[in-house]
């Protein structure tokens, strides 16, 4: 009955049921999309309700079973809160709608401030630290897809720091802490693109631009770093375990990310690959025109400031794509012993498709970090087979391991097998997510990119 409960729902109610045997029929789809915007509105009105009158009860006869307490070591005060968090991601995955994402998560950060969550000391308990955690991570998240829109503690004069109540660590600190350190990576990434993307010949660059960027991207190995040492060693099959790896992995994706986002452009140009715009991909147009990169000039002005040159980004990229691709790969999935049926497990690599969804506990919500991945992949095997086309194979040799005349077919092809792997495993990442709607698009790209360049998925499993 609580608001918190509905706003699950309206997530649990898009993943169709293993018993279903048909569950891309459209009658399916559109029942469970019914259900879930339904449950999405009811949940939103319910913790509106509950934000104004927090002590009240919904009914002014409650039943003698009825009870707002979704859990008890988490207080009442705290699940509009986290309800207004699940419906920014139910926007995001289900609708792709960043905007109402932002509206909902900035709405959440502004009702935790008014009870004080920004202000959290020591005796605060770990539902409200969670909370607050949550909230950052989601706001950052939500800023990081557009960052001409900041998320409201950008400019709260109530908040004097972005991570509040960190310092009084519990279990499980440091991966909540390095996903918000990756995303203030992001935002100083964004910054600096905007910086670099701006010079021209008519406007110089500022004379300190190298060492800004070269201390970034020290910066932001070094955070790589800081994640892998956290990775745990062994899986736990606990809930809090399972969130922690999951959390672990996902800061060390979004932290190769930004890597990947700082690089890019010495790397590729912007050099549009998809037919629509993904997070802050450039797309190719489709009224025949010429697609937007970088031209001459430009090229030439940021080449006279990186501190990197095109193949050493090049190569950064290709690291850290594969960093990301692992990171995803390697995200545990939750076990149902009592409701997974009995071919899950068989299928698990199986899900290229909406033919047969089959969902195993994730959601589409890190996938700009998966499309950064893939379009550094892509691009460097058109790279490597146009070297390998036009017999020019020196030009890719700082891609490849320690290569010579002899052996540069076997070490190119050997790379390129090495980006199709890295795709494909990011492309069923993509896929296993398809039950959310929101992903729909950004999986048709991607699928349509691997395709054109290595043929059907299915060929590949």
């Amino acid at each position: 009955m609580s608001c918190l409960s509905v706003a699950l729902s309206a997530i649990l109610a898009l993943i169709p049921p293993p018993q279903d045997e048909n569950p891309s029929d459209p009658c399916c789809v559109w029942l469970r999309r019914s259900y879930s915007n339904l449950f999405a509105q009811s949940a939103l009105d319910s913790a509106e309700r509950d934000i104004l009158e927090p002590d009240g009860f919904r009914t002014p006869h409650p039943p003698s079973d009825y009870s707002q307490r979704f859990h008890p070591d988490l207080p009442v005060r705290l699940q509009p809160i986290l309800t207004l968090m699940i419906l920014g991601v139910y926007d995001c995955c289900q609708n792709g709608n960043i905007h109402r994402m932002r509206m909902r998560v900035n709405q959440a950060i502004t009702t935790a401030m008014d009870s004080l969550l920004h202000q959290l000391d020591e005796t605060a308990s770990e539902a409200q630290r969670r909370a607050w955690w949550i909230a950052m991570i989601l706001g950052y998240q939500s800023a990081a897809v557009n960052s001409s829109s900041p998320i409201i503690t950008t400019c709260d004069p109530r908040i004097t720091t972005p991570y509040p109540a960190f310092e009084a660590g519990t279990d499980g600190l440091e991966p909540w802490s390095l996903i918000l350190k990756a995303h203030a990576a992001h935002d100083s990434v964004s910054a600096m693109v905007r910086l670099i993307t701006a010079q021209n010949a008519q406007a110089p660059s500022s004379p300190d631009m190298r060492d800004k960027i070269a201390h970034l991207d020290r910066s932001i190995l070094s955070l790589s770093t800081e994640c892998d040492s956290i990775y745990p060693s062994t899986q736990s099959n606990s809930a809090d375990g399972l969130a922690r790896q999951s959390f672990a992995l996902i800061a060390c994706a979004l932290t190769h990310s930004a890597r990947i986002k700082l690089h890019r452009f010495r790397a590729f140009s912007d050099i549009p690959i998809f037919l629509e715009k993904h997070c802050d991909l450039s797309s190719l147009r489709t009224d025949g025109s010429s697609p937007q990169e970088f031209s001459s000039a430009a090229v030439m002005e940021i080449e006279s400031f990186f501190p990197l040159s095109k193949d050493e980004s090049s190569m950064i990229c290709l690291k850290s794509a594969l960093a990301v691709s692992r990171a995803f790969r390697d995200i545990p999935y939750p076990h149902f012993p009592l409701s997974r049926s009995p071919d899950m497990d068989s299928s698990a690599s199986d899900a290229s498709g909406p033919g047969r969804e089959t969902y195993y506990g994730s959601l589409p919500y890190f996938k700009c970090a998966a499309m950064q991945a893939s379009y550094v992949l892509y691009m460097l095997v058109h790279r490597v087979r146009a070297a390998l086309l036009t017999k020019r194979l020196s030009i890719c040799y700082p891609l490849l391991n320690h290569p010579d005349v002899a052996t540069e077919k076997q070490d190119a092809h050997r790379l390129v097998e090495e980006l199709r792997n890295g795709a494909h495993s990011l492309l069923l990442f993509m896929k296993r997510d398809l039950v959310y709607e929101g992903t729909v698009a950004m999986v048709n790209d991607l699928d349509a990119a691997y395709s054109s360049l290595f043929g059907s998925l299915q060929r590949h499993r």
